[in-house]
């Protein structure tokens, strides 16, 4: 038997999907970073490091990694905007009369969420593919795809939460499109896509290295970039270190490297943080 939960997340999925207008701009600050990296930005910064071999795969690899740490943030907003439209019209309240329990209604909020953000992930995947392959780099092999997969799954629960979070405060319409405006403005910078990492202030590297999204995008550079990044073997550890920290492929906390383990446990700790945070705040509203 179909839960409620599945049947009311279901109803969101197909909302959300409807409205075209809601899909692109969902998909907004992507678009701006394909366009922008397509015009310039690749080529800009692969004439920035003549001295790396195959740099045009390497730049392409990173810039789209960068993209997938991206979208499960601009997606997860976007598809929350389901939730605020509802409230703001007076669904919501419709809802809480129905047969639904309070917990489903939440819970169908939160599915359909995570299954857009899922959905639209994976179409920039293929995206990333087709024009990293396009260029002449390789497609992901399995293992690797697989671990993107799963940092994929990490990034939207851990984005999922943060957004829920940040959309139970929004209460009007014009609210949505600004916070939507600046976290689609942002991410960009936050995650090091438009511009490398290592040439932002270092109180502004302070502030990145503790963005959940930076180490998504840190986690996916990390796979994305492993096969291309082979050709530097003739490079030193350390020249191959200082590139990796520039481009956010690795962050260091003072002297100590930060492992893809910590960063992974990073992104499951805020997930569960903020999905805390959310229940209280719900709890409070139902008081």
């Amino acid at each position: 038997m179909i839960s409620n939960i599945t049947l009311f997340a279901s109803r969101n999925i197909k909302v959300f999907f409807r409205d075209r207008a809601a899909v692109m701009y969902s998909m907004f600050a992507a678009l701006i970073v394909i366009g922008l990296y397509i015009l310039f930005l690749g080529n800009v910064l692969t004439e920035g490091y003549p001295e790396l071999p195959n740099a045009r795969t390497i730049i392409d690899s990173w810039a789209m990694a960068g993209l997938m740490a991206v979208i499960p943030v601009t997606s997860t907003l976007g598809a929350l905007g389901i939730m605020i439209q509802d409230r703001l019209t007076g669904a919501a309240r419709d809802f809480t009369v129905s047969p639904m329990k309070r917990h489903e209604i939440v819970g169908g909020y939160v599915l359909s969420t995570f299954a857009v953000s899922t959905v639209l992930c994976l179409l920039s995947l293929a995206f990333a593919e087709v024009y990293i392959a396009s260029n002449g780099g390789d497609l992901l092999g399995a293992m690797q795809f697989a671990k993107v997969i799963g940092i994929m799954l990490l990034s939207v629960a851990s984005a999922s939460a943060v957004m829920l979070v940040v959309a139970l405060f929004i209460t009007s319409n014009t609210a949505y499109s600004s916070v939507s405006s600046i976290v689609g403005v942002m991410i960009g910078f936050i995650t090091g896509v438009f511009i490398p990492i290592g040439t932002l202030p270092a109180a502004m590297v302070s502030v990145v290295k503790i963005v959940p999204a930076s180490h998504s995008a840190s986690l996916f550079r990390q796979v994305m970039m492993e096969k291309p990044m082979e050709t530097m073997a003739g490079m030193s550890p350390d020249e191959i270190l200082n590139f990796e920290l520039d481009m956010g492929v690795r962050f260091e906390f003072g002297d100590q490297l930060v492992t893809p383990e910590l960063s992974a446990l990073i992104l499951a700790a805020v997930c569960a943080a903020f999905f805390i945070v959310a229940v209280l705040k719900l709890s409070m509203k139902q008081r």
